[in-house]
């Protein structure tokens, strides 16, 4: 395998961004492909139920593609800013991060209160709100069932933030070496986890909204990019098309074999340790060879429109819970032939709302905190 190193002073891949739509459109699948919770549709699948509920719970992979996505990014700039300046800019760092994040966040966290006071909401939701607001909206999540809120889906924002309380310091102050022996460290401590969670018989929520248990994503986030050192691979396209299909076998293998992401509904039966380390980490191991997949691929090769999405992905993944509730009322009742195309013509009506509420969003109430973001950057991303 060939490697290109791009300029110093930025890093910008476009099929990153094609990576982040993917993600999205992992999440948004995951949320609408009928899983085994669904009584009507065993029925209609017949002996392929399995295979279609397995698949629906591979797509929440999506979400640890984003994960790792991240830890890639961050580190790589986190470094290079290092490499250009002699240090990293801590303070910069969190103000770059808060100027991404935080205002779209907290819109979305004021849309799910707004939602809950309103006639037919979930009161409850205002005060799991307020854990989401402070940033343990992981820990709350895995003690307790949630209301149904549009704004559920923000809780992997505070995986983020918890990630980012330790990143741009091992960055600054550690070598690459220190750095990779942390990140095995961190998937020592995820899978320690796993092991006891599976011991312990745990609940699906209790696994699947643990932060260390996730936190094995952005260790392998990080190990990718200090694999690279800055650089890209140069591959075929076939090798490219071997690692994406091979991404998504792992992903599928360790929802139907180990049934990993089963466990994170409250029915599903606890797998055990061992099933649980080798899915949770099959599904680590598809997130990073479907970034490699696309790492350096041609860009002439990636649609403009994929391109789009990508840059407006996280208002995507803050609007569509929300997009899907108002899709909602479109009654299915039972599922017949006819019912079917309408639970489809649901699903396209929530994603073409989906990209127009994000469309807008990101072009009059994102985008002036992206101009300000940019002016403490130090590599242009």
């Amino acid at each position: 395998m060939q490697a290109t190193r791009p300029a110093a002073g930025r890093f910008y891949r476009p099929e990153l961004d094609v990576v982040r739509f993917l993600a999205f459109l992992l999440v948004f699948l995951h949320h609408v492909v009928p899983n085994s919770n669904d009584p009507r549709f065993p029925a209609v699948f017949k002996g392929y139920s399995p295979l279609v509920f397995a698949s629906s719970f591979a797509f929440g992979f999506g979400l640890s593609l984003f994960f790792t996505l991240s830890a890639f990014l961050i580190c790589e700039l986190l470094l290079r800013e290092r490499e250009s300046t002699g240090t990293v800019h801590v303070g910069q760092f969190y103000i770059r991060r808060i100027l991404r994040i935080w205002p779209l966040y907290y819109l979305g966290l004021a849309i799910g209160v707004a939602v809950a006071v309103l006639p037919g909401g979930d009161r409850r939701a205002v005060a799991e709100m307020g854990w989401f607001g402070i940033f343990m909206s992981t820990w709350y999540l895995a003690s307790h069932i949630g209301p149904s809120s549009p704004m559920n889906p923000l809780w992997s924002i505070s995986v983020e933030e918890q990630f980012y309380l330790c990143v741009p310091w091992i960055s600054k102050y550690l070598s690459r070496k220190l750095i990779c022996g942390f990140c095995i460290m961190l998937l020592l401590l995820s899978n320690s986890s796993l092991f006891y969670l599976g011991r312990t018989d745990a609940s699906g929520s209790s696994i699947w909204f643990n932060s260390i248990v996730q936190f094995q994503c952005f260790a392998a986030g990080i190990l990718l990019c200090l694999f690279f050192h800055g650089r890209v691979p140069k591959l075929a396209l076939w090798r490219r098309t071997t690692l994406l299909v091979t991404s998504g076998a792992c992903w599928f293998f360790a929802c139907y074999r180990l049934h990993a992401l089963f466990t994170y509904t409250s029915t599903a039966e606890n797998p055990g340790s061992w099933p649980l380390i080798a899915g949770y980490g099959l599904g680590t191991l598809g997130c990073v060879l479907l970034i490699v997949a696309f790492l350096g691929i041609d860009t002439k090769l990636l649609p403009g429109w994929a391109i789009y999405l990508g840059r407006i992905s996280f208002g995507l993944y803050v609007y569509h819970q929300l997009a899907l509730n108002i899709a909602g009322h479109i009654k299915i009742g039972h599922v017949t032939s006819y019912a079917i195309l309408i639970y489809i013509l649901r699903i396209v009506l929530a994603l073409g709302l989906d990209v127009l509420m994000a469309a807008v969003s990101y072009r009059y109430f994102e985008m002036p905190f992206l101009r300000m973001k940019q002016r403490h950057a130090y590599i242009r991303s």
